[in-house]
């Protein structure tokens, strides 16, 4: 009677466990929504804030499309004057910059990818996504709920499923009514190295998108501010030839 009982007991342990498994993928699923798109343009602002004292603005033009069952990305900085030129192109794990500069562009190791972009504290993996959203690669587990900036929330670990994943674990905390993403934190060596929040979401195409959002670092005094001015799903601006090395040793 009692091993009947035990493995009573554990069957309705493993049922609960497959259960959480199940609802943290479809919360970060529904979540998700908002970073996917088979062609995404956007033209954003980001500052970079260094002790509380901001640096000079950059203007940000960015090209996102998944095709054939790969991902691509292309950041092109218009502003300021000496960033004018500089670009990143990412195309799966194979990243290359032009150095405005230069004019030089080169291929850069896959651990590059973890590297700050443009002197902030987005990584080059951070800015190029590629539309499959941010939970992409880890595995999601429902660790319990907590309110962030006055929404309730659940708390949902991602897991890298990979060795060369961005971050070994991120935390990110998703609203429960609206299934938007709050807040992501960051971890490397188990330990939290930047915070990301999300404000100002806009419904564009049936779509909530945050158009700001802020990076903290946690290992310097450093945050970076994106503002959005431009974004558009489905945009007939974001063409397959952009994605070549060509077209980005011809940007000028």
């Amino acid at each position: 009677m009692n091993k009947i009982f035990i493995a009573a007991l554990l069957l309705f342990a493993f049922c609960i466990g497959s259960l959480s498994a199940q609802t943290a993928q479809e919360i970060v699923d529904r979540a998700d929504e908002a970073f996917q798109g088979d062609r995404v343009y956007s033209i954003s602002r980001m500052t970079v804030f260094k002790s509380g004292e901001a640096q000079p603005v950059q203007e940000i033009e960015s090209y996102t499309m998944e095709n054939a069952g790969k991902t691509y990305s292309l950041s092109i900085y218009t502003a300021p004057r000496r960033m004018k030129g500089t670009a990143n192109l990412m195309i799966e794990d194979d990243l290359w910059i032009r150095f405005g500069s230069t004019g030089r562009t080169r291929k850069m190791s896959s651990s590059a990818k973890k590297n700050s972009a443009g002197g902030s504290d987005f990584s080059y993996a951070d800015m190029g996504d590629g539309g499959q959203g941010l939970a992409d690669n880890y595995t999601p587990k429902l660790v319990g709920e907590e309110s962030v900036e006055g929404e309730n929330c659940y708390k949902i670990e991602l897991i890298s499923q990979h060795a060369d994943a961005p971050y070994e674990k991120m935390v990110v905390y998703i609203t429960k009514d609206t299934y938007r993403y709050i807040k992501i934190e960051y971890f490397e060596s188990n330990a939290n190295i930047k915070s990301m929040k999300f404000y100002d979401y806009k419904t564009v195409n049936g779509t909530d998108y945050p158009f700001r959002y802020i990076m903290e670092n946690h290992i310097k005094p450093s945050s970076t501010e994106v503002i959005v001015d431009v974004f558009e799903i489905d945009s007939s601006k974001v063409q397959d030839r952009f994605f070549t090395t060509g077209y980005l040793e011809s940007i000028r």
